[in-house]
C-alpha cells in the first residue's frame, strides 16, 4: 500500500491508521458512513467520531442505542464512557445546541464571536467570516451585514474604516439576538418568503410562522442593474436551490412582493437566462402568492435594512468640487456672473455656489471624476 515502506531489515506497514496522512479523515468517515449505511438520518448522524442517535421516544431511544453499540462492537470500534452522554433532552453537537424546541447557536461559540478582537490583518477577519459565517443560517441578514467586511477580503483592499467597524458590530449584535430555528415538519407544507432589493435578496424558510432557516446574497454589480421582476425571479431560483433538500417532493408556497410573478409557470418567458432558470423549477410542487412587501417584514428586511444603513452619502467631494472650480479660469468667470444673476447663457444657474448648465452639475475637465 501507499503508507508502507522498506527498511534495511525488511518490509513494513501499518495496521491501523498512522497520524498525518493528509486522506485520514476522508478514510475514517468513509469507513463511519459504511458501517451505519441504512441507519443514517433515520436514527443515528456521524461526523467523525462525533455519533448523536435521537428518538422520538424512550423505549425508541434505548432501542437505537443498542444498534448503534452492536455496530460499533462488530467492527471493534470501542467508545470511552467518560465521553459519552446518555438520555439527554439537549445537547451540543458540532457547534449547535439540539433539543426538542430546535436548533440553536452553541453558547460557548457565541461567547466566542463577542469575545473577538478587531482585525488588524486578512488572517484575522478571514478567521472572524469563517466562524460568524458557519452560523449564517441563524442571522437574518448576514450577506448583507457582512459585505463591508467581504469587501475587504478583495486582494490589496484591507482599509479599516467606519463601514468595517460598523459591520463587524453589527455581526457581533446580530449573533446574540440569533433564534431558535424550528425543526422541519416534513407533514406541513413549507413557506418560502423573499424580497431581492437592489443590494441583495432575502429569504426566510418557515412553518406556521417560525422560522426555519434564513438565507440571504449580495447581488452583483450586473444583477443590481437588473429590473426588480428579473431579481425577484433571480431570488426565487437562488432560493429553491438552496433549500432543495427540504422543498423537493414536498409541496410550498413562495411568497413574493412581485405581482407579476404569480402566473410564473403560464408566461412566456423571452430571455434565454430566464428559460434556464424557469427550467431548474421544473419538478417542484409550488404555488406563488403575492404579498405586498410592507407586508413581507422579514424578507424586505433581509434583502435591504442594514446595508441601506451603512450606505451613508460621502459629501468629502464637494468641497473639492467648489475648489475646482474656483480655480478654473472660465467656470469662475461664469459662475461670478450668474452670481450678480447675469448669466452668460439661460441654461446656467447657480445653487449653493455650485454652478449647473440646464439642472446638471458643472464638472472641471481637471477634476478626478472627469478622469
Amino acid at each position: 500500500t501507499i503508507i508502507a515502506f522498506r527498511t534495511h531489515q525488511g518490509h513494513y506497514e501499518w495496521t491501523v491508521m498512522p497520524f498525518g496522512l493528509t486522506n485520514a479523515p476522508a478514510a475514517f468517515q468513509s469507513l463511519m458512513n459504511e458501517i451505519f449505511q441504512g441507519l443514517l438520518r433515520k436514527f443515528v448522524l456521524v461526523f467523525f467520531d462525533d455519533i448523536l442517535v435521537y428518538s422520538s421516544s424512550w423505549s425508541a431511544h434505548l432501542h437505537h442505542l443498542e444498534v448503534v453499540l452492536q455496530k460499533l462492537q462488530q467492527h471493534k470500534l470501542f467508545s470511552k464512557l467518560s465521553k459519552c452522554s446518555f438520555g439527554l433532552q439537549q445537547v451540543d453537537y458540532l457547534g449547535h445546541n439540539v433539543s426538542g424546541l430546535g436548533v440553536a447557536m452553541d453558547k460557548s461559540k457565541v461567547k466566542a464571536v463577542l469575545d473577538w478582537p478587531c482585525p488588524k490583518n486578512l488572517k484575522q477577519l478571514r478567521g472572524f467570516l469563517g466562524l460568524t459565517g458557519y452560523y449564517r443560517r441563524f442571522i437574518k441578514q448576514y450577506a448583507v451585514v457582512a459585505a463591508p467586511l467581504t469587501n475587504l477580503l478583495k486582494k490589496d483592499n484591507f482599509k479599516w474604516d467606519n463601514s468595517g467597524h460598523g459591520s463587524f458590530a453589527a455581526l457581533k449584535t446580530t449573533v446574540t439576538q440569533a433564534p431558535v430555528l424550528a425543526l422541519p415538519n416534513f407533514c406541513k407544507p413549507f413557506v418560502l418568503e423573499m424580497d431581492a432589493s437592489g443590494v441583495g435578496i432575502g429569504v426566510v424558510l418557515s412553518q406556521d410562522h417560525h422560522p426555519i432557516a434564513f438565507f440571504s446574497k449580495k447581488l452583483s454589480a450586473s444583477m443590481q442593474k437588473q429590473s426588480a421582476y428579473t431579481r425577484e425571479f433571480y431570488a426565487i431560483t437562488e432560493a429553491i436551490a438552496k433549500f432543495r433538500h427540504y422543498l423537493l417532493g414536498h409541496r410550498f408556497v413562495i411568497r413574493t412582493d412581485q405581482k407579476s410573478l404569480k402566473s410564473l409557470i403560464e408566461q412566456a418567458i423571452q430571455t434565454p437566462e430566464q428559460q434556464k432558470w424557469l427550467h431548474k423549477l421544473l419538478g417542484y410542487d409550488f404555488t406563488i402568492e403575492y404579498k405586498h412587501g410592507k407586508d413581507n417584514i422579514v424578507a424586505y428586511s433581509l434583502s435591504k435594512s442594514y446595508f441601506m444603513a451603512w450606505s451613508q452619502p460621502n459629501l468629502q467631494i464637494f468641497p473639492a468640487l467648489r475648489e475646482a472650480v474656483f480655480k478654473d479660469i472660465q467656470l469662475k468667470a461664469v459662475l461670478d456672473l450668474c452670481l450678480l444673476n447675469k448669466p452668460p447663457n439661460p441654461h446656467y444657474s447657480v445653487h449653493d455656489n455650485f454652478l449647473f448648465w440646464k439642472g446638471r452639475l458643472v464638472i472641471p475637465k481637471s477634476h478626478d471624476l472627469v478622469n
